[in-house]
Parts: C-alpha cells; sequence; structure tokens
C-alpha cells in the first residue's frame, strides 16, 4: 500500500526520495513501511465492529483487506437471514463474523503490534486500534451470538402478522438483549473514550465510528426498557385492553382534534382484537370527571361533563387519565391506556399497508385517508350530523382494523419512522394507567406530556376550535422564533410570531353546509372562523408583550393571562373571515437555566402543508 505521507529524511538531511549515486532509487525507509501497515488494516478493523454491532456501521472503503470486505458482506447477509428466519444461513454468517473478528483481533495483538505500539506518536493509534479489535471479538461473543442464537429460525418480518404479535420473538429478543445490554453499553463506552488519533486517517475513522456509537448507546439506553416491559404491554402476562380515540382535526383541539370516535382494542398474549363499533359518547348528561379547578376554571369550563372538551388541554397525561374515567362512566368498563390517533396518522399507516374500500364504495388509502375523514364527508352529508358521524367511525374504524392485519407487510424501518414521525407531530399520543409504562412513554417522546424541563425549554401553542364546525380543515398556523438575546441574569428572551391564517374561500363558504361554516353566533360572514388560542410559557419561563394584529380578537375579549400545571398561560380569542390572518407577536423569555435553544410544540392541523 502506498504512503500518504511526505518523503521522510535521513540523518545527514539527503532526501530518501532522491537517487543514491549509483542512480539507484532508495528502498522505502522500516518507518515508512510500518506506518503504511498501520493505516492499512485501520479501515479493516472499524469495518469489523461496524459489522458487529447490529449492522450499524457496517460501510464500504476503498483499499479495504480481503478479510474486511468479507466480513462486510456477512453483516448483509446476517440481516436477511434475521429477516427471513433463515436458521442455517444465520449461523454460517455469525460463525464467519466470529471468525473474521477473531483473526483480526489475534493479529493486532502479535508480537509485531506490540512492537509498533511503542513507538511514539503511532504507538497509541496503534492501541486504539487494539482496543477496537478487543471490543469486536466481546461484542460478537457476549452480544450477537447470544442475541442471535435467541432467534433462530424466528423470523423478524413475521414479528406482526394477521392481527397478531408474535409474543415468543418479542420474549426471545427482550430476554438476549437484556444479557447482552452490559456488554454493548460497556463496548460503546470504551470506543467512545478512545484519544483523538494522531495520524490524520485513524482519526478520520475513529471520528467516523465514534458519532454512530453514541447513537448506539442512545438507542440501548432507550430499547432497553421499551424491551423489558413489552411483553407484558402485549399481554403477555394476562389480556390488555386499549381506549383508541379518533381525533377530529377538522374540529381542532388542543391535541389535535375533536375526540368524536371512541373504541376499545384489546390484548391478549399477543393477539390483537378490535372491540364493539367505535362510537360517540360526546354530549352525554351525567358525567362527571376528576378535573381540577385549575383546568375548569382556566381551560374549559365543562371538560370534567363533556367528553368533547376532554382534550382542550394540551397535557394528554390528563386527557387519558380524564378519557378513562369518561369510558367508565359511560359503562363500558376500564382501561389499561388510552391512544389518540388522527386520520393523518391513519394515512400514514395506510401508505404501508395499502388502501381499502369504505362502505360507500370509496377507495381509502395512503393519499386520502386525511381529506376523505376530514374533509370529503362532510362535503358528502350535508348538514346531516348522525350521518357524518356515523360515516367518520365507521371508516376509521375499517381503517384500524384494516391496518391491523395488514401492518406484518410493512417494513419494520418504515413501520418505526412512522411511528416515530406520528409521536414526533403529535398525532399519536398514548397514556399508561401503570406509572411504570406512562415513564416508558415519556421517555419515546408518546406521553404528550407539556415541557417540565427548563434546561430545555418548550413553548405550547395550541388551537382550540370555537367555530363549532368542521373548518378548521381550512386552518393554517406558522410559529416563527427568533434569534434568542441573552439578558444580564443569564435568561435568554426569543422574539416570536405566530399568524394564524382561514384559507377558505368566499366561494366554498357561500356552498359549503352549516356544518363546515359553523354555527357560532358570533359569526361576521359566512367565511368567517373562531378560535381560542392558548401559548404554554416554558418551565421556569415566561411570555411577555403579547399583541394581537387589529381585528383579531373577538369583541371585547381581552388577552388573558393566568397559569396553568405551574407553566404561564396566556389565551386570546380571535377570529378571522376567510383569507385573513391573525398576527401575534409576543416574546418569550426562558430560564438561565436553559441548555437548549427554545423549540415549540403546536396543535397538528388537518392539513400538514398548512403547519
Amino acid at each position: 500500500m502506498a504512503s500518504h505521507f511526505a518523503a521522510d529524511t535521513t540523518r545527514s538531511g539527503r532526501k530518501t526520495g532522491s537517487h543514491d549515486a549509483r542512480g539507484r532509487a532508495p528502498r522505502p525507509s522500516r518507518r515508512g513501511r510500518t506506518v503504511a501497515v498501520v493505516i492499512g488494516v485501520i479501515v479493516a478493523l472499524v469495518l469489523v465492529v461496524g459489522g458487529t454491532v447490529g449492522f450499524m456501521f457496517y460501510r464500504s472503503a476503498m483499499g479495504v483487506r480481503a478479510e474486511a470486505s468479507e466480513l462486510m458482506a456477512q453483516a448483509s447477509t446476517l440481516k436477511e437471514s434475521l429477516k427471513s428466519g433463515d436458521a442455517e444461513a444465520l449461523a454460517s454468517s455469525v460463525q464467519t463474523i466470529s471468525e473474521k473478528a477473531a483473526y483480526i483481533d489475534a493479529e493486532v495483538h502479535t508480537p509485531l503490534w506490540g512492537v509498533v505500539s511503542a513507538v511514539p506518536v503511532i504507538g497509541e493509534d496503534v492501541r486504539s486500534l487494539q482496543t477496537l479489535g478487543s471490543v469486536a471479538t466481546d461484542l460478537v461473543d457476549n452480544a450477537l451470538v447470544p442475541i442471535a442464537n435467541s432467534v433462530s429460525g424466528m423470523s423478524l418480518s413475521e414479528i406482526f402478522s394477521d392481527g397478531t404479535v408474535n409474543i415468543d420473538l418479542v420474549t426471545a429478543v427482550s430476554e438476549s438483549f437484556t444479557s447482552a445490554a452490559p456488554v454493548i453499553q460497556s463496548s460503546m463506552e470504551t470506543i467512545s473514550s478512545l484519544p483523538e488519533a494522531h495520524i490524520p486517517q485513524v482519526r478520520e475513522v475513529l471520528e467516523r465510528i465514534q458519532e454512530p456509537v453514541a447513537q448506539v448507546d442512545d438507542l440501548v439506553d432507550s430499547a432497553l426498557p421499551l424491551l423489558q416491559q413489552l411483553p407484558e404491554i402485549l399481554g403477555a402476562d394476562g389480556a390488555r385492553t386499549y381506549l383508541i380515540i379518533a381525533q377530529n382535526n377538522a374540529e381542532l383541539r388542543s391535541t389535535g382534534g375533536l375526540p368524536g370516535s371512541w373504541g376499545t382494542l384489546t390484548v391478549d398474549n399477543g393477539v390483537i382484537s378490535l372491540g364493539s363499533d367505535f362510537q360517540t359518547i360526546l354530549h352525554q348528561p351525567g358525567f362527571s370527571v376528576s378535573a381540577t379547578e385549575e383546568e375548569i376554571t382556566r381551560i374549559c369550563a365543562s371538560i370534567h361533563t363533556d367528553p368533547a372538551q376532554v382534550n382542550f388541554t394540551p397535557n394528554f397525561v390528563r386527557v387519558g387519565e380524564l378519557s378513562q374515567e369518561y369510558w367508565e362512566q359511560a359503562g363500558y368498563g376500564t382501561v389499561d391506556g388510552v391512544i389518540a390517533i388522527d386520520p393523518v396518522f391513519l394515512q400514514s399507516l395506510l401508505s404501508l399497508t395499502g388502501g381499502f374500500t369504505a362502505v360507500d364504495g370509496t377507495t381509502v388509502d395512503g393519499t386520502n385517508a386525511a381529506r376523505v375523514l376530514l374533509s370529503d364527508t362532510y362535503w358528502k352529508f350535508g348538514n346531516d350530523g348522525e350521518a357524518q358521524d356515523a360515516y367518520f367511525a365507521s371508516v376509521a374504524a375499517d381503517a384500524f382494523s384494516h391496518i391491523m392485519s395488514n401492518l406484518g407487510n410493512a417494513g419494520l424501518t418504515d413501520l418505526w419512522d412512522t411511528i416515530s414521525q406520528g409521536a414526533e407531530q403529535g398525532r399519536l399520543l398514548v397514556w399508561m394507567s401503570d406509572d411504570d409504562e406512562e415513564a416508558l412513554m415519556e421517555q419515546m417522546g408518546f406521553s404528550g406530556s407539556l415541557g417540565s424541563d427548563p434546561s430545555a425549554p418548550e413553548l405550547g401553542v395550541y388551537i382550540n376550535d370555537d367555530t363549532i364546525s368542521k373548518i378548521s380543515w381550512y386552518t393554517s398556523m406558522h410559529t416563527e422564533v427568533g434569534e434568542g438575546v441573552e439578558n444580564a441574569d443569564g435568561t435568554t428572551t426569543y422574539a416570536v410570531t405566530t399568524t394564524l391564517t382561514n384559507t377558505i374561500t368566499a366561494e366554498e363558504a357561500s356552498s359549503a353546509p352549516t356544518y363546515i361554516s359553523g354555527g357560532n353566533s358570533n359569526k361576521r360572514d359566512v367565511t368567517d372562523m373562531l378560535d381560542y388560542v392558548y401559548f404554554y410559557a416554558p418551565a421556569g419561563g415566561s411570555i411577555s408583550d403579547m399583541t394581537v394584529s387589529e381585528g383579531g380578537l373577538v369583541g371585547d375579549f381581552p388577552v388573558t393571562d393566568t397559569t396553568a400545571y405551574g407553566l404561564q398561560l396566556v389565551s386570546a380569542h380571535v377570529h378571522a373571515r376567510g383569507g385573513e390572518t391573525v398576527t401575534f407577536t409576543y416574546n418569550v423569555t426562558v430560564s438561565a437555566e436553559a441548555s437548549e435553544p427554545l423549540s415549540v410544540r403546536t396543535t397538528p392541523l388537518a392539513q400538514t402543508s398548512l403547519m
């Protein structure tokens, strides 16, 4: 392998790259050859580590040794054999990886490598490579091999099929991963602590591997509690029943939309079954759930008596607790958790599973589910509210049933990406009655709890419809955060602008049924949209200098300033005619403890293009 370093010089100062008196080119120096050997092995060793840690770090590189190339080929084979459940291919691949890792580890610990490790500067880099070799064999022998053996013969692609979770596979992965986790975490810590290399090529390789190592470390921290609790969540120790609430973003609420359709899902030893048809319990008399006085007086006066207003609060932890009470008071029994989804999330799942045909013959799939449920339904049935609600519930139930029956056909990576995106956008929210499981939902970002960490400041901007209609399909909202300005006391202040726009046209509004245009008596014309907008300050922070554009406020209602859940709450009652925009300008000051920039959490809208 040719050296990439500058030519060395002899003690007399004559360059070894020049010719001698007889015109012969000198041989490369021993040091030059040693450095070349070291560099030639670097990429191979790092690829070994990459091939052993769950395929996280493998990547091709020019000039890699044949051993490393073969190992990398085995990484791909290993992945496919795990997915397919081919026990023979899996065993062969693991054996090859184990042999390659052992061979390279032995090579870097030979006497020659020991000698080179004593060379100044180069030696420290060689010792890093020896450490990588040891880590590689440890990962293979004490993590990869046990995990592969535990799932041998079971196909990861069949983890979900025909509405059933393969609970044996989940349990096997959980147990083997739990046992291997200390080895993985220790190896990741070792790799992360390696010193900065002196040789540029070594430094590049270590930098390349240490970043994904940090990601794997975070993944292990988050995956371990999930895998440990997942079997029980899936009914391994007894049936679990979860309340599913379909949020209707065409009539906005803080967490997404009107909680119009309610139904149950039961999981018993991995077997998933839907309860009775999705139904509505909204506006029924006799309810009284345990909302706090603060929630009643500062968020919604009927949050404790009408399920339609349960998610006026953006704190989904409270939505889950109150919804569980509503369902039980309605006579349907208790549930172990509450899962809220919206049609946009359903649409993203249908893009993985394929579409279905609704009761009226409409094809509902990954391109149109949100429009069918949040807009077309209301144009189709006009002002027949009962027919609309029934159709929405029917399509939502059919969509959920279809997804449960076909989700096994989706790729695991695609499914996880879809779920993660749904949680990040607030379109998939989960509350669990068990405290440990709820803590897991919080850790995974599914809980929908309000930001409570001053070091990670979060501004909340939420909408609750007051048009009393499905006009929220036409709602557009954006929040822009300016550059932070640090104050003398260590706090930071951001200039923030939130715009809320009514995108309905006069033509659309004039031809729309009242169910869409709305029946609020405060409407100034048929296009008018009315909303309550709530602003929650970040933990340890504040909102100040709020102004609303001229004509944006409804009547004499002022901007109110109070607190809820220990956070400052500023709210405004606004309206906008078709094509008009209401602009809020204000300052947000975050705690001196803040170590991250100000982030924004907001109500997920019906149309993602309008966010």
